[in-house]
């Protein structure tokens, strides 16, 4: 990266960090104030390593907070693998024990959920993408900025909050009615 890019870098870490910090705090209790700060500084190391890398061109923030999420559900999976195991005759004939094709079984269904899980991500992203621009504005506003609609109505020029909202609701439909012909259509041919 050269010394602008740095400096764009720079300012967007400044923008987005305490938005972020709020984001994954209210989303994930279960992960502490220091494992969040962790999180997100390993996301702008991932961040950064991408854009020198060519994957992405500029620090976006929604494939940051992306980054964010993915970090922190793995943190959160950690948490829960720890696991003790016993070493005498009554640790062993514990009911609580897992059997090794248990937890293979388990890791095929998390792959086959997570393919899924990514099929799904397509899905919306194609729908969105076909959508008119004003339409994915005010979704995003909402959704993903967590605008309330009184301030969306004033950034897009709208009469008032009851407007956004109208809006809104036809884009959600014709959102709901574009991802569910892609849906139709994606599990007519994997059947």
């Amino acid at each position: 990266m050269d010394r602008l890019e740095e400096r764009v870098f720079e300012q967007f870490i400044r923008k987005y960090e305490q938005r972020t910090v709020n984001f994954l705090s209210s989303r994930y209790s279960a992960l502490s104030g220091e494992s969040i700060r962790d999180i997100i500084q390993d996301s702008y190391i991932t961040l950064h390593k991408n854009i020198e890398a060519q994957k992405v061109t500029s620090p976006q923030y929604p494939y940051f907070l992306r980054i964010c999420i993915n970090l922190s559900l793995k943190a959160i999976g950690k948490q829960g693998k720890h696991m003790v195991l016993g070493i005498n005759e009554t640790d062993i004939q514990q009911k609580d024990m897992v059997s090794m094709k248990k937890v293979e079984s388990i890791l095929q269904i998390g792959d086959e959920q997570e393919s899924i899980i990514k099929e799904k991500q397509k899905m919306v992203h194609d729908a969105l993408g076909n959508m008119a621009t004003r339409c994915r504005e005010l979704l995003w506003s909402f959704y993903a900025d967590e605008l309330s609609w009184a301030t969306i109505a004033s950034q897009y020029g709208l009469k008032n909050a009851d407007t956004a909202k109208a809006q809104a609701s036809r884009c959600r439909q014709t959102f709901k009615e574009k991802y569910n012909s892609l849906k139709v259509n994606f599990y007519g041919k994997h059947r």
